[in-house]
């Protein structure tokens, strides 16, 4: 098992062949508790990689290892050739790892529009006190991704509503723009499609589908049926440990991956 990566980052070779993302005897644990288990991972540069796994089998713990929401106890994790363990989280989203949340994640009084162009602004300036000091207009370039952003999502018709006037489907959309307007060169996307109507879903499933034509997706999702028809690679975690990654085709022929589901009794 490879050595704490906690200290900063640092080149170290050679990103695995065709790898944007990977990781080498990744363990986090929480006191007594191993949440992930000596995980060596690689996500593909390019397409749609899904990681599931039964309830408890780590996957959020995973994505917070990555966006450096926590701090691996041992092992590392590589971007783009460098390593990004214990690297805080603010400069991770620089290096290009953006995360979309399970729940909403904006300020509700401002408009789509608003909340949008706060993310790319910072692009610009950073997110430094005095960065928003002078008048949002003056950020003409900001303004202008924000409303290409919104109109890749489809809501650039509700642009001046306010965030909390929105349906629950255009909520979950705007935390997306929010996220694309850092222009991230790899998107995880935490139960993108939990609670959204068949509607809501399809058009999500749309949106993913043409952000993985220019940005490495990987998503948490439990609904199976989506996982196999949009996925290029699937990762299955189970009790912390990575049991199998493969094609769709691949994983779901796996033996193992059809035991842990029967015995996991579900997804988180």
């Amino acid at each position: 098992m490879s050595g704490n990566t906690i200290g900063g980052p640092e080149t170290d070779g050679d990103a695995p062949s065709g790898a944007i993302l990977s990781t080498e005897g990744l363990t986090k644990q929480f006191g007594p508790l191993t949440a992930i288990d000596d995980v060596s991972i690689e996500i593909p540069d390019g397409g749609i990689t899904a990681i599931i796994g039964p309830n408890g089998a780590g996957k959020t713990t995973l994505f917070n290892t990555f966006t450096g929401k926590h701090a691996p106890t041992e092992g590392r994790i590589e971007f783009d050739g460098q390593r990004i363990g214990g690297v805080e989280p603010y400069e991770i989203v620089r290096r290009g790892i953006v995360r979309s949340f399970q729940i909403t994640n904006f300020f509700s009084s401002l408009t789509a529009l608003e909340n949008v162009r706060l993310a790319a602004q910072a692009r610009y300036t950073g997110f430094g006190p005095a960065d928003f000091l002078t008048h949002h207009a003056s950020h003409e370039e900001p303004i202008a991704d924000a409303e290409r952003v919104l109109e890749r999502v489809g809501l650039d018709g509700v642009a001046t509503e306010t965030a909390s006037s929105l349906a629950y489907g255009q909520r979950r959309h705007l935390e997306v723009a929010i996220a694309l307007a850092s222009e991230p060169r790899l998107l995880l996307m935490d139960e993108p499609t939990a609670g959204m109507s068949p509607e809501e879903t399809n058009e999500t499933v749309e949106l993913i589908e043409d952000i993985a034509s220019d940005t490495t997706v990987v998503i948490i999702e439990h609904d199976m049926d989506i996982v196999m028809d949009i996925s290029d690679q699937i990762a299955v975690l189970n009790e912390g440990k990575l049991l199998t990654q493969g094609t769709p085709s691949e994983v779901q022929s796996d033996e193992r991956v059809q035991e842990a589901y029967l015995r996991g009794g579900g997804h988180e």
